[in-house]
């Protein structure tokens, strides 16, 4: 019941965010929020609230159990030695105490405490369209949330970057409810001074502006209309600063044409149309190929870069593919850990 209630006030804060009139700023002109912000109208009030009902279950779920943490840092604090027991990491075995004492000691560490979460969210115009009961801006506005919450649970910061294509917004970190629920109300209400899309200032930012080690979700479908090198060497840069996790919006329903006859296509971004023929084998079978090859050059270029990859499709649960990467990517880096 509430998957179905929480869509349409979003979808309609979507709707409206881009369909207001832009105010194209300078150019690399970066936009820093501040409290002084106007007051956000009761309708995306309504849409904060919502997201914040629909992601409780997601986040109470997280910390169910014995879990430390959720977003794991690099850093680890050394915190004792104590007697070996069977079953532990032969890794973890301190050997100067093993010989001076004569029997194994393993070093217990602790998990590295007041992390940076940072929301970089694409805001161009194909990150917001599609078909389906959700639209990709619905589906990262309930993401977003979901991570916000978490690390406000986790007693972490919280920051957004909003980017098109250069940094339109962005809200420095802080911790607390009362800044996830600005976050949440920045995003909403934003309008875009652009819909092409190009992720290289964003990563620039991370890379060079963030002091520490931070984990950064970049939320969108990855269809650059920017250069390709900029972009690439920002990843690498981003990737080797910071632990970066990509979360690629995408759509069966947009991987695949239908056989309706023959249809106008229209890119979001470049605003270029196209005239096909669906129903032509040879047509669809085309696009499907370079849909297909696209998200594998992707892929292979996160992964190079050191990014993680988590695939979200928009027909289906947002949050529980979310939450089994949480919980594998944490099994994974405690196995890691000495």
């Amino acid at each position: 019941m509430i998957r179905r209630t929480l869509k349409s006030p979003i979808l309609d804060v979507l709707r409206r965010r881009f369909g207001a009139r832009r105010e194209v700023e300078s150019e690399g002109a970066l936009r820093v929020s501040s409290r002084a912000a106007a007051q956000p109208s009761p309708e995306i009030l309504r849409a904060v609230r919502l997201l914040d009902l629909r992601t409780r279950s997601f986040v109470e779920s997280l910390f169910s159990g014995d879990h430390a943490s959720v977003f794991l840092g690099r850093g680890l604090d050394f915190s004792h030695v104590r007697p070996y027991q069977p079953g532990d990491d032969v890794r973890a075995i301190d050997w100067k105490v093993t010989a001076r004492r004569g029997a194994p000691y393993v070093r217990q560490f602790l998990e590295e405490r007041d992390l940076l979460v940072v929301l970089l969210v694409d805001i161009s115009a194909s990150g917001w369209r599609g078909p389906g009961e959700k639209s990709p801006g619905e589906i990262a506005a309930e993401i977003a949330a979901a991570l916000a919450f978490t690390a406000v649970r986790n007693h972490d910061r919280v920051a957004l970057l909003l980017v098109s294509r250069e940094v339109e917004r962005f809200v420095p970190p802080r911790s607390g409810r009362r800044h996830v629920m600005r976050v949440l109300t920045e995003m909403l209400s934003h309008v875009p001074s652009s819909t092409d899309t190009d992720l290289t200032p964003g990563l620039e930012h991370v890379a060079r502006s963030l002091s520490g080690r931070a984990t950064v979700f970049v939320l969108s479908d990855f269809i650059q209309t920017g250069p390709h090198d900029p972009f690439v060497a920002s990843l690498k840069r981003a990737c080797r600063a910071h632990d970066v996790i990509a979360i690629r919006l995408s759509s069966r329903a947009t991987d695949e044409l239908p056989s309706v006859g023959w249809v106008e296509l229209t890119d979001p971004e470049s605003g270029r149309r196209v005239v096909v023929d669906t129903g032509d084998r040879k047509v669809s079978e085309r696009y499907r190929k370079r849909v297909l090859r696209a998200h594998a050059r992707t892929a292979s270029l996160l992964a190079e870069a050191g990014a993680e990859l988590v695939d979200v499709d928009s027909a289906g649960d947002p949050l529980a593919v979310l939450s089994d990467f949480l919980r594998r990517r944490r099994l994974r880096r405690r196995s890691l850990q000495p």
